[in-house]
């Protein structure tokens, strides 16, 4: 369903999306250290762990894979809002901070979104529902934040950065060096923000 014109995809049922765009390709056989994965040639993935970016080419094998890691990659064109960190409950997750990756498609752009509630009412009294889209260096968030989230953005993350901006800036004001980092090997921006997530922003890439 999500490569139709690919019919090599079509008799894989050793890997799977989670959503529209996070591919995992799970171990599946008792102590392996390899993975036998297709990648649609062509198509832009980043990986989750690094989010450094390659291209599609096939049938590949997945090397180093230990007892502890799961192969999992992110399609191009997909802005994620994850946690900063894990927990060990619902209740201690939903304390926890987001952060923002920017997994930008081909042609430049990503889009996401996130909804949010208490998690235990079956008809909500209030609810979080958030747009994210990304184009021409341009991050934008903006949505209804009804249920009051309670945490910040602590930081976005850009995939796929060919080369460190001049400046970034958070709603129009430069954001100061040392909250911006970048890394050549992976092409990631960091950018650290520690807003309070109750409202719409832009992050900007100069």
């Amino acid at each position: 369903y999500a490569f139709p014109r690919d019919a090599a995809t079509f008799a894989i049922d050793s890997q799977f999306l989670f959503g529209p765009s996070v591919l995992v390709s799970p171990v599946l056989a008792e102590n392996a250290t390899a993975v036998d994965a297709y990648f649609p040639p062509g198509a832009l993935l980043y990986d989750f762990h690094t989010l450094a970016a390659s291209r599609g080419a096939g049938a590949t094998t997945l090397a180093g894979v230990d007892f502890t890691s799961i192969p999992v990659s992110i399609l191009g064109g997909a802005v994620l809002p994850l946690r900063a960190a894990g927990a060990s409950t619902t209740t201690a997750l939903r304390r926890t901070d987001f952060e923002l990756v920017v997994a930008p498609a081909a042609d430049g752009t990503a889009a996401g979104a996130l909804y949010l509630d208490d998690g235990v009412s079956v008809v909500p009294a209030r609810t979080t529902e958030v747009a994210f889209t990304f184009a021409r260096g341009r991050l934008t968030v903006e949505g209804h934040f009804g249920y009051a989230t309670s945490v910040d953005v602590k930081r976005v993350r850009f995939a796929g950065v060919e080369k460190a901006p001049g400046g970034v800036r958070l709603n129009g004001k430069v954001v100061e060096k040392s909250k911006v980092t970048f890394d050549e090997e992976t092409g990631v921006l960091d950018v650290s923000l520690g807003i309070p997530f109750d409202s719409g922003f832009t992050v900007e890439l100069n």
